[in-house]
């Protein structure tokens, strides 16, 4: 089983204009981080079979694991 949880309610997630809640960038930021777990299963992950989920202003908003 695999399984991904990810906090979006944090600037990283808003317009960088206006700071509001917008889905267009919401998806932008989620995308990202799906990419870079993604990237992170494709490169082989040895012993460790988790981590975290970072959003672009280096926040800690979720984790991702196997079990």
């Amino acid at each position: 089983m695999f399984s991904l949880e990810l906090q979006t309610g944090n600037a990283a997630f808003c317009s960088p204009t206006t700071g509001e809640p917008s889905h267009i960038f919401e998806a932008q930021e989620v995308a990202s981080i799906l990419r870079y777990v993604a990237d992170k299963i494709d490169d082989g992950f040895g012993e460790n079979r988790s981590g975290s989920c970072i959003d672009a202003n280096g926040n800690n908003v979720g984790s991702w694991k196997f079990q």
